[in-house]
């Protein structure tokens, strides 16, 4: 395997939809979950922006959003246009408007955005750099294979600078797995974090994505495990409960963060991997996640011992292991 199995490049299709996505509210709604500065090239792209606010494309984008569409979603939508044309391949999805491509097409070309990108483009060479660099030793494809199975799949990561965020999106392009991932959020006048000045913060943020991509497509292929794990409540804090009343989400959450945990011990090390558990646990209350992390291990070891062919075998023992383990621990 090569030593950089992830491709580090920037599509300008994905790059004007995260321009219009910064005209939505979006970055005020990021502002109000978690106050930060913006970084130059963000307050740039909405200066240069700040006539059009109003514009078809931003206003299309916007009422995805209200209808609560996912980004990862809302972002697989560059897959349909083409370059530099910027028109439909083969139709639009079900979810979007036949409009929307022209409306983008319109937005681009008045708001003149590629020359901004020209002004910017040392900004944005940097940032390809410095994720390469990251990137160079990150293996996502050795743990995921052994959940998902075989994986044919370039994984590609775009850095994201046009506005400020710590949520990455992902989806998949044909044979392609694609991260969009910002920066670390700067304060002030600062620019953007370099993506190698944290590079086990790259790499989890990278491999999250792609662990997320492949296991809901995972999920939607194996419905008979997943019907039968539903049937288990997951041990999770009632608050994130709520907020997440869907299983699969519920289940995703939990698997993304014992995988990233693993991934992370492995591609860097104990600490790395307790460092993350800390944070996971802050950020959802989660106190379960070592369990998650053991009840994985177990299945890692088992398959290894060839008693499992497929993730999908383990799903409800996964579920009901998770629990098992959660209970003796308060024993």
């Amino acid at each position: 395997m090569s030593d950089s199995p992830i491709t580090v490049r920037v599509d300008d299709r994905i790059r004007l939809l995260s321009a219009i996505l910064a005209m939505t509210t979006w970055p005020e709604q990021e502002q109000d979950r978690q106050p930060h500065g913006v970084h130059v090239h963000a307050r740039m792209t909405r200066a240069h922006l700040t006539e059009d606010e109003y514009h078809p494309a931003v206003l299309s984008m916007q009422e995805l959003l209200e209808a609560s569409l996912p980004l990862d979603t809302i972002f697989s939508f560059a897959s349909y246009l083409n370059w530099p044309g910027v028109r439909a391949r083969g139709g639009v999805p079900k979810w979007a408007s036949r409009e929307w491509p022209a409306q983008i097409r319109d937005f681009l070309h008045r708001t003149r955005l590629r020359n901004l990108w020209e002004e910017d483009a040392g900004i944005w060479s940097r940032a390809i750099e410095e994720a390469g660099r990251a990137l160079a030793k990150c293996q996502p494809l050795d743990l995921l294979s052994k959940f998902f199975g075989p994986l044919p799949v370039e994984l590609v990561f775009q850095p994201n600078l046009c506005y400020p965020t710590d949520q990455s999106v992902g989806f998949r392009w044909d044979r392609s797995i694609v991260a969009v991932s910002p920066p670390r959020i700067a304060w002030g006048n600062n620019p953007p974090w370099p993506y190698d000045d944290d590079i086990p913060a790259t790499c989890q943020d990278a491999f999250g994505v792609y662990a997320r991509v492949l296991l809901r497509e995972y999920l939607r292929g194996h419905p008979g495990p997943v019907e039968q794990a539903q049937r288990v409540r997951l041990p999770i804090p009632n608050v994130f409960r709520a907020q997440n009343p869907d299983w699969i989400d519920q289940f995703s959450v939990i698997f993304i963060s014992g995988a990233t945990a693993i991934f992370l011990e492995q591609t860097f090390g104990e600490g790395e991997s307790k460092s993350y558990v800390m944070m996971t646990h802050k950020a959802h209350n989660f106190k379960v996640l070592p369990s998650v992390i053991e009840v994985m291990r177990h299945y890692l070891a088992e398959q290894e011992r060839g008693k499992y062919s497929s993730f999908a075998e383990f799903i409800p023992t996964f579920c009901k292991g998770l629990r098992v383990t959660e209970q003796l621990k308060k024993l």
